[in-house]
């Protein structure tokens, strides 16, 4: 687990101070929130368990990179709102700031009263998801772009987004504190192929899609919206030297066996799961030949993937462009010949 201090957000009642102000002195009456990202999260432990040999530093290294910016404690904008209590629970008040930092301090103007308190964290650079349905607390949510073609086919985000929701009752509290947590609400994946394993054929294209992930993210009540079978394209990571190489895709989690998808908060083994009796997720790889076949690929996996989650499968192309793995937990399925006979429109 790893935990940053995001920001300090300082509310005062009393009127005369501006909005941000190093000195507080005339500022009576304050009400102080810290708020703090607390990144929950396996990456580490998951690249030195699947990558962990001399051989396998490269790709090491080229995860570790195109990951930076997603499980990272450092905070580029911050969207703050405020909402009645009572039904429909209307926006009441908002604020939003550019910070780039790991803490902050501001003063706001807010009336004393009780709220619903919403944050967000990381959206303005994520050109995949949109902060949609703020007007109302409980049609606040993190919203997946559509994408084109039939199946819909989506890019991967592109920031590390962290939410946070917290009843404040503001007239019981004039001279208290609020801690505000805010935790990781997508999540990742990510395929190394070995290039040089034995019976490795020339290979003409290599294409992967992830799927099976939610589309949405409700923020007041920390669910996941399942309405869609987009495939999220993986991008493909630059490893330089070695043997490998590397295809990843960032997303919303995937479904739990039981209870329905939520934010990983727990700190204790919060990446152990059962498995399920189907396939929660999975990865869709087409591999081409020299001799124009196309090979589908399905490698289907039972555990969820969770919120702030890094999961790695090692793979290999065999001579007819079908995949093997050594993980016992992935399923893999195959379609020799796709384009004659399959039954999906994937561009390739």
């Amino acid at each position: 687990m790893m935990k940053r201090l995001l920001g300090i957000f300082c509310l005062f009642l009393a009127t005369g101070c501006c909005l941000v102000d190093e000195d507080l002195s005339e500022c009576p009456d304050e009400l102080t929130i810290d708020y703090e990202m607390r990144i929950i999260t396996n990456v580490q432990t998951e690249i030195e368990t699947e990558l962990d040999m001399d051989s396998d530093i490269p790709a090491a290294e080229a995860v570790r990179g195109y990951l930076k910016d997603i499980f990272s404690d450092h905070a580029h904008d911050v969207d703050l709102s405020f909402y009645d209590v009572e039904d429909p629970m209307p926006m009441l008040e908002h604020f939003s700031d550019i910070i780039d930092a790991s803490q902050a301090s501001y003063t706001l103007h807010i009336p004393a009263r009780e709220y619903m308190h919403l944050a967000v964290a990381n959206i303005k650079n994520n050109d995949q998801v949109s902060l949609e349905g703020v007007d109302l607390c409980h049609t606040s949510q993190l919203l997946q772009k559509k994408g084109d073609g039939d199946p819909e086919i989506i890019a991967s985000q592109t920031t590390g987004l962290f939410t946070a929701r917290l009843p404040m009752n503001i007239l019981e509290n004039m001279s208290g504190n609020f801690n505000v947590n805010l935790y990781m609400a997508n999540c990742a994946t990510a395929l190394v192929l070995d290039n040089e394993a034995e019976d490795t054929p020339e290979i003409v294209d290599f294409q992967a899609y992830s799927t099976g992930f939610a589309s949405a993210f409700n923020i007041a009540d920390s669910s996941y919206v399942f309405d869609s079978q987009a495939l999220v394209k993986a991008d493909y990571i630059p490893v330089e030297g070695g043997a490998e190489s590397v295809y990843a895709t960032v997303q919303f989690p995937s479904r739990e066996p039981d209870p329905e998808s939520k934010v990983v908060i727990e700190t204790t083994d919060p990446f152990i799961s059962d498995k399920a009796d189907e396939a929660l997720w999975e990865w869709i790889i087409y591999v081409t030949l020299t001799d124009g076949s196309i090979t589908e690929n399905r490698l289907s996996v039972s555990n969820p993937l969770r919120a702030g989650q890094l999961r790695i499968i090692r793979i290999r192309v065999c001579h007819d462009g079908t995949i093997s793995t050594d993980d016992t937990s992935v399923g893999v399925s195959v379609t020799l010949d796709w384009k004659e006979g399959g039954s999906h429109d994937v561009p390739l």
